[in-house]
């Protein structure tokens, strides 16, 4: 007797699997059958629990299939023609193909089908016929389970099979993460190694070193079957993929992102690649276990050349900060019995292109600190600002509406959509060809989706100002104290620094983050004051 089940066979959601359709219900209704058949002796049970009927790669019929061959079997019985099988060409081949050429009986019991007695009629019309409605109940159920699984990925439910590294799923809700207390820390500690300027590979080596599980290895120790196409016989170590793809997850800030693959039909197993505009992303769905600001940071170092001290794993203070057009190098000197450090640039350096123009790392770091200084006193007033915004009396819908970048682009886009519609008319009139027309309107209709891009980016900085201030998640007062004693780390150079440009001319100019966060608190600002006059003159 051949016995099937797969999820599906339950509900949507696969949560539970319908008694009518149980194993233990199949088993007795064909023992029930065998003992009103006399003629027939049980030989052996081939069950597949939790196998698709669409895909006949399963390992107990590939069994009973060996079986038939070596001629322990000539009769199969299942409860019914779906448990065999749900694809209509595949199992009409099996019945009336492949068990016919081997000389086997098949038998479907709550179908009445038995091809010893079957007739023509039901062998070429009633079987064909309960097979394509097999075939479709499978694509139906197929269909309500992406249905069900879309609507969960909308929603910001975790629904993969195992918890990202670093988190672990809640008791209570199986499709919420939490951070798993065991390797938070961990994942916290690849970020500020990272931030620090240590390469994905010598993060990697040094947890291997220290004995650190792989993500792989920690799943397997906490009892989860977990496989994958990377691992070999030998246990799984750290790598710098493994890392980066760590750094580069946006789960760790608190989102949850689906949907990057998908299966081909329900009848084809293969899954390929969605584009990552389709991609189903949802904000602050669990606890962040790395902060935003620190996140983004890394992905900027990232996108960056990083260069390393010879002396040790970590990156100069300056590294993938400095640009002169090109990433200026550190080069270290020594006259006078002191050490001497400075910056020239590395295309310079190289090939002798540019100018040798260099600057002293403490004339820098003299230049910076104080910068620095006057950019994190200045954010944390604003600070103190945003977080009582509702004094200011200045809504949102207000500060988006008397903000000048987005007055802009909204002008640069009405000009756009006027010339885009003018077009109609110049082909009409013959001023240009139907090419001609095909290009512009073409050029016109790329124009204003960046527009519009670029409003509601402008838009959603007003917006997380209103929902999390200025700078979400960093204590400015505390970094305001540690720059009064004079002295800079790299940690405060990433956070607020997005690069630092140095000119022929020795001028410097450095290029902060969050300069646009403050720029639009200015604009809260003037308004509630341009407000606060209109009051009082009436």
């Amino acid at each position: 007797m051949y016995l099937r089940l797969s999820k599906g066979d339950g509900d949507v959601d696969g949560i539970y699997k319908a008694e009518s359709n149980s194993i233990t219900n199949q088993r007795m209704i064909i023992l029930g059958f065998l003992e009103k058949h006399k003629d027939l002796k049980l030989v052996d049970t081939y069950i597949d629990d939790g196998y698709t009927g669409t895909n006949f790669d399963r390992p107990e019929l590939k069994r009973m299939m060996a079986d038939i061959d070596a001629g322990k079997i000539d009769a199969i019985v299942c409860k019914d023609l779906s448990r065999f099988g749900r694809e209509r060409i595949e199992t009409g081949n099996y019945i009336a193909k492949i068990f016919k050429q081997k000389g086997i009986r098949f038998i479907a019991i709550n179908d009445n089908y038995d091809t010893l007695t079957a007739e023509g009629s039901e062998i070429n019309i009633v079987m064909p016929v309960k097979a394509l409605t097999n075939d479709n109940f499978s694509r139906d159920i197929s269909t309500k389970v992406r249905s069900s699984q879309s609507i969960k990925r909308e929603k910001g439910d975790y629904i993969g099979a195992f918890a990202p590294y670093g988190y672990m799923k809640s008791e209570k809700n199986k499709n919420r993460l939490v951070p798993d207390p065991g390797v938070a820390g961990i994942v916290q500690e690849i970020f500020a190694k990272k931030l620090a300027g240590v390469s994905a590979n010598c993060i990697a080596k040094e947890l291997n070193v220290r004995g650190v599980l792989s993500p792989a290895e920690y799943k397997k120790q906490q009892g989860q079957n977990f496989k994958t196409n990377f691992q070999g016989a030998k246990q799984s170590q750290w790598s710098a993929k493994t890392v980066i793809r760590i750094l580069q997850d946006e789960v760790y800030i608190g989102t949850v992102v689906q949907g990057k693959r998908s299966k081909v039909s329900y009848k084809v197993k293969k899954e390929i690649n969605r584009p990552q505009s389709e991609w189903i992303r949802v904000e602050n769905m669990h606890e962040a276990i790395v902060r935003k600001c620190d996140f983004d940071a890394v992905q900027i170092l990232m996108s960056r050349d990083s260069i390393k001290s010879s002396e040790n794993s970590e990156s100069y203070m300056y590294s993938a900060l400095l640009y002169c057009g090109k990433s200026m190098v550190r080069r270290k000197s020594f006259y006078s019995g002191r050490e001497h450090i400075c910056y020239i640039c590395s295309d310079y350096n190289r090939y002798g292109n540019c100018s040798r123009h260099t600057i002293r790392e403490e004339d820098l770091n003299e230049i910076v600190l104080g910068e620095l200084k006057r950019m994190i006193d200045n954010m944390c007033d604003y600070q103190k600002l945003a977080e009582n915004l509702d004094k200011l009396n200045v809504n949102f819908d207000e500060a988006v509406a008397h903000d000048r970048e987005i007055a802009h682009l909204k002008n640069e886009l009405a000009k756009c959509s006027t010339l885009k519609s003018a077009l109609y008319q110049d082909l009409k009139e013959g001023i240009i060809s139907q090419m001609q027309f095909n290009q512009y309107r073409e050029n016109y209709t790329n124009r204003e989706m960046s527009l519009q891009s670029a409003i509601k980016e402008q838009e959603n900085i007003i917006r997380g100002i209103y929902e999390n201030g200025i700078a979400a998640g960093i204590r400015l007062d505390e970094l305001r104290e540690k720059l009064t004693i004079n002295s800079l780390d790299r940690m405060v150079l990433v956070t607020f620094i997005d690069r630092i440009l140095i000119f022929d001319d020795n001028r410097i100019e450095i290029v902060f983050k969050y300069r646009n966060e403050m720029e639009k608190m200015e604009g809260i600002i003037c308004t509630a004051n341009q407000k606060e006059v209109v009051k009082e003159a009436v």
